[in-house]
């Protein structure tokens, strides 16, 4: 499965989707994550880390660029914004040099979520997963997240929600994500 397609009604399936994901998630896993301002990125990983099993309270590093998430069983969720990086690609790349960017998405014991992910695209791993979220019209809650895995880890890992999801249409449909 390369694709999936989910449509959340509330802010708590949207971090839903994310703590799925982060249950089944292995270290060396890289999310870039796509979407206007206001559009669930931050929520989505906060629900990513509470299934990854970390502990503190998770917000987003606009301004302070990467925070760094011990998530216990040998593995740490790496947050990373980019919205406020250089002007210029060649300006963002050398940002993201700057602290470390290239170090994290090398170690084998990090899932690292990347905000405005297309801002850094040159330097992603070509298995990564691609998450779009979209508000759904006059819907204030409401997102529409699409999915696409880029290789056979990214693969695993939306097979692996596609099957909760799956389980949970016929468990509550009426309190779960849908496709």
């Amino acid at each position: 499965m390369k694709n999936l397609t989910i449509e959340t009604r509330t802010a708590r399936e949207t971090r839903l989707v994310g703590e799925v994901l982060g249950r089944n998630a292995q270290g060396g896993q890289v999310l870039a994550l796509h979407g206007d301002l206001g559009a669930g990125k931050t929520t989505f990983v906060q629900g990513l880390a509470a299934g990854m099993g970390v502990q503190v309270r998770v917000t987003s590093p606009t301004f302070v660029l990467v925070n760094d998430y011990n998530a216990g069983h040998k593995m740490h969720l790496v947050h990373v914004d980019t919205y406020r990086l250089g002007n210029s690609t060649g300006d963002v790349l050398d940002d993201a040099a700057t602290f470390g960017m290239d170090d994290f998405l090398d170690d084998p014991a990090a899932v690292v979520a990347i905000e405005w992910a297309e801002r850094v695209a040159p330097l992603l791993p070509v298995d990564h997963l691609s998450v779009s979220l979209a508000v759904v019209e006059g819907s204030p809650d409401g997102r529409i997240l699409c999915l696409h895995a880029g290789g056979p880890q990214s693969e695993s890992l939306l097979m692996a929600l596609a099957e909760h999801v799956a389980a949970s249409k016929k468990l509550a449909p009426d309190q779960q994500a849908s496709t």
